[in-house]
């Protein structure tokens, strides 16, 4: 079945698919949330060095990113829902033996199968809502997705800390597998079955290249957190290489993940650097502010999911109204205007944090979060509206796959930070926020600077 045979069938039910599909990418994001305040237990139970607790984040987004640059092709070719609900099956079965890991080396491999399971979800749920909606419901369609995901932000560290307090540290990956479970049966049920008409080859050379780029980036940074400077240069020396030769691959390639063509388009190469950017801060300020309360303030993991409470609730309000907002005004005034609140909001968590404030905290994560939730939608929209036909499915991966390797360099960031300083020290937690700031000020220029943006 076509994507166009499958918008035709659907009549209503699309916006059920929608739901089914935005619990589908809850459960992977739920977890980067859940595992953020588990890194203290998994450090005192498996003895984990900082270094290590950051590759536990990292080894899932980079594996789970450099999947989603073979999804398009996979889902074309067997079948999206297929693709989907296969990539859960391995997700779920993953998280169940890393439950049950040993040390720290069993835990770490088991999180790179869970990020290759869970690389289906993103460019599934975007290739199937594209194929499902036309464009003027799409930004919609999409910004539903950003609230569910920002409500991973909360319910992440809630359930977490609810099992945190009467279990041990690795009963907050059985959460993935009873989601998995549920969800499966629904897709089975509710989604339906679309390929491509010309599935073409899925280029594994160049996500290798990508992928191998990516963790050269992250041993580098890594080491230089730890003081090996000669390490660090060599392993930035060779992401350079591996970069370079990414492009070539992609210039030569019959089927290349990316149309290189489109990095001519500044409406392209805009959204992509906003969603890179705001990714990199947001996913930064959210790995070190859950350790944060924790450590500073002595909060426990459930009060943590409450704190973070109001800013998943104004993700979810921001992400759907930025779409009526954007067909009135366009999208980049409405994307300049949700990365500037959310750059204040910021700012007065850096604030907050700084003075050991509870209450303000918690305002500012609202804060934030109402910002942070107005570009996603429209900045993926206009990423996915900029690519020609051909390239819109292998587009969606790629797209999805920028916006996880930026929330790897955020984890990555936090460690240039927090490692020389020994540990997530007083100092150093307005330190990472107010890198994030700088952040989204920089997203805010390369949106403004483009006069064809619109």
């Amino acid at each position: 079945m076509t994507e166009v045979a499958a918008r035709e069938s659907t009549g209503l039910r699309r916006w059920t698919v929608v739901g089914v599909l935005s619990m589908c990418v809850l459960v992977p994001f739920m977890d980067v949330t859940m595992v953020s305040i588990d890194l203290p237990k998994i450090a005192a139970a498996l003895h984990a060095s900082p270094g290590q607790l950051q590759w536990i984040v990292i080894s899932y987004i980079v594996a789970c990113a450099s999947g989603m640059l073979l999804v398009p092709a996979l889902g074309g070719r067997w079948g999206q829902r297929r693709t989907l609900v296969t990539g859960l099956v391995v997700f779920g079965a993953a998280s169940l033996a890393a439950a049950y890991a040993t040390d720290v080396g069993w835990l770490l491999l088991w999180r790179v199968v869970m990020g290759a399971g869970a690389s289906v979800v993103l460019p599934m749920r975007v290739s199937i809502t594209t194929g499902l909606f036309p464009p003027e419901q799409r930004r919609r369609a999409f910004g539903i997705g950003t609230a569910v995901v920002a409500s991973a932000t909360p319910l992440g560290p809630i359930l977490g800390g609810a099992l945190l307090e009467h279990s041990w540290w690795g009963s907050v990956f059985l959460i993935n597998t009873g989601l998995v479970v549920l969800a499966c049966p629904l897709l089975l049920v509710l989604v339906p079955e679309a390929r491509a008409e010309q599935p073409h080859r899925a280029d594994v050379a160049g996500v290798a290249l990508a992928g191998a780029a990516v963790l050269a980036i992250s041993a580098g940074l890594i080491d230089a957190a730890g003081g090996g400077r000669a390490w660090a240069a060599a392993w930035l020396a060779l992401a350079a290489v591996l970069v370079i030769a990414f492009g070539v691959r992609q210039r030569r390639a019959e089927h290349p993940l990316i149309e290189l063509s489109v990095l001519r388009v500044p409406r392209f190469v805009w959204s992509q650097l906003v969603i890179v950017l705001a990714n990199l801060a947001w996913t930064g300020a959210m790995f070190v502010v859950p350790m944060y309360l924790e450590t500073r303030l002595g909060v426990d993991p459930l009060g943590v999911g409450l704190r973070l409470l109001p800013f998943a609730g104004f993700v979810a309000v921001s992400s759907l109204l930025s779409d009526r907002v954007a067909r009135r005004v366009g999208v980049r005034w409405v994307v300049i205007a949700g990365l500037l609140v959310f750059a204040a909001g910021l700012a007065l968590l850096a604030f907050a944090v700084s003075a050991g404030d509870d209450a303000l905290i918690t305002v500012a994560l609202g804060v934030a979060g109402f910002g942070g939730g107005i570009p996603q939608a429209p900045a993926l929209s206009a990423a996915m509206g900029s690519l020609p036909p051909k390239s819109a499915r292998n587009g969606a991966g790629f797209i999805n796959a920028l916006r996880h390797f930026g929330g790897a360099f955020g984890v990555l960031a936090v460690g240039l930070v927090t490692v020389p300083a020994g540990a997530l020290a007083e100092r150093t937690g307005p330190a990472v926020l107010v890198l994030a700031v700088l952040l989204v000020f920089a997203a805010v220029l390369v949106v403004a600077l483009p006069e064809r943006a619109e």
